[in-house]
């Protein structure tokens, strides 16, 4: 009896010294932060819940913040979670201009800093992870002269602080230029959207048509939040026609009105891959792992030539929406049809 005691004993003090060193392992992995702009949209959601997976499934812990597309709020943020022992910072700024100070406050702390997604401008960010977006206003640009080779177009850009809404509107600009030149394309009115906001998308939808009795073919939306607001624009205004809109996004109330023939197509991109990839290389980076093979070109953001990685986009449709968002798990169908 007495040996069976002392046999169990041993066995408990085991169990504790196994429990004792996963518990070390667990709090040992590095602290990865991840800033977001906002969580207004499906897409950031999912980012969010993609990247955190990723980096608890490889050991470490994500220090989450999302600013409400506040940059003074961004700014306070950052300087909280550089307090908060993170390794790297994954960072998608609300204003591109304005984040090159939250990278010098994250490198006086010896914090590298991911740009994702949105570029952050004049300051030596170390890395840049994004979309295409010069295919994406291919993408955009190549369907709509597809389908309407000839006629007025009018084009809703994003906020001028995302250098993607730049690259996208030089894309739009130099697939449309040969159409211009010849007269078969006029652009009849073109505005950009600060912050992407639906309501001023749909203001200045209504402004045009409260300005001029041109009847529109194409609203080349470069969102699907944009699209949503000419929707709206074209509704208020009255007009009944045929009008193609382009977006950006995948979201799910831009799949539903392609479905709806409300919008005429979207571009994808496949987020969750932006995200795997993002923890992938911010965790090896925390752990002082070379990480040059992630990147195979760079981009100038103002100051400096920034080492970036560009995914590609998926132009989409109702011919190819559930092979496409449906089949990658950014909706579900019963989310589509209902």
């Amino acid at each position: 009896m007495k040996i069976i005691t002392h046999f169990g004993y041993a066995i408990f003090i085991l169990i504790l010294i196994s429990l004792s060193v996963i518990s070390c392992k667990e709090k040992s992995g590095p602290k990865i932060g991840f800033m977001l702009p906002h969580m207004t949209i499906n897409r950031y959601v999912i980012e969010k819940a993609a990247f955190t997976a990723k980096i608890q499934e490889l050991g470490g812990e994500v220090i989450f913040m999302s600013a409400d597309n506040d940059e003074e709020k961004q700014n306070q943020q950052v300087n909280d979670i550089l307090d908060q022992g993170i390794k790297v910072l994954v960072l998608d700024p609300v204003n591109r201009f304005s984040a090159a100070s939250m990278v010098r406050a994250a490198h006086n702390k010896g914090i590298p800093v991911i740009s994702y997604d949105r570029l952050v401008a004049n300051c030596d960010v170390d890395n840049f992870l994004t979309f295409d977006a010069t295919a994406v206003g291919t993408q955009m640009t190549n369907y709509a002269l597809a389908k309407k080779p000839e006629g007025n177009y009018i084009i809703l850009g994003g906020d001028k602080s995302d250098m993607n809404a730049i690259l996208i509107d030089a894309a739009i600009e130099k697939t449309l230029s040969p159409s211009i030149k010849s007269g078969k394309i006029k652009v009849v009115y073109k505005s950009f959207i600060e912050k992407y906001s639906e309501d001023d998308a749909t203001h200045e939808i209504v402004r045009f048509f409260n300005l001029t009795s041109e009847k529109p073919d194409v609203i080349l939306a470069s969102s699907d939040v944009l699209a949503k607001g000419a929707i709206n624009g074209i509704k208020k205004a009255g007009f009944v026609g045929d009008i193609l809109i382009t977006g950006q996004g995948g979201e799910l109330f831009a799949c539903r009105n392609i479905l709806n023939n409300q919008q005429s197509m979207t571009v994808y991109k496949p987020i969750k891959k932006l995200a795997n990839l993002a923890a992938e290389i911010s965790f090896d980076l925390a752990k002082n792992v070379n990480i040059d093979k992630y990147f195979k070109t760079t981009i100038f953001n103002g100051h400096s030539d920034i080492p970036c990685t560009l995914l590609e986009v998926i132009s989409i449709n109702a011919a190819n929406i559930r092979s496409t968002v449906v089949a990658d798990g950014l909706i579900t169908e019963s989310e589509l049809i209902n």
